[in-house]
């Protein structure tokens, strides 16, 4: 339940960004800690779910263990050139 609630707020902020860009997201960069408990099959799952009937269910990942920090941190965005 806890992750079906963070990624619905991670989608709100992805929506955003692709509003201030005014073009659509290519690929996301995500920073996982190695003492998090999210794998990266595990929050690609999530995010999927959470993405479901949205432009953003197609979305690319460039994931990158870190040794200790927040559970994930997105660190950049890319986007497809206008």
């Amino acid at each position: 339940m806890h992750e079906t609630h963070l990624f619905k707020r991670v989608l709100i902020y992805l929506k955003q960004e692709e509003k201030k860009s005014s073009a659509r997201i290519r690929k996301i960069h995500v920073s996982l800690s190695e003492f998090g408990g999210l794998s990266e099959e595990h929050f690609r799952e999530h995010f999927r779910e959470a993405a479901a009937g949205t432009p953003l269910e197609v979305a690319r990942f460039k994931f990158r263990k870190i040794p200790f920090g927040p559970e994930f941190e997105i660190t950049k965005i890319e986007f497809y050139k206008k």
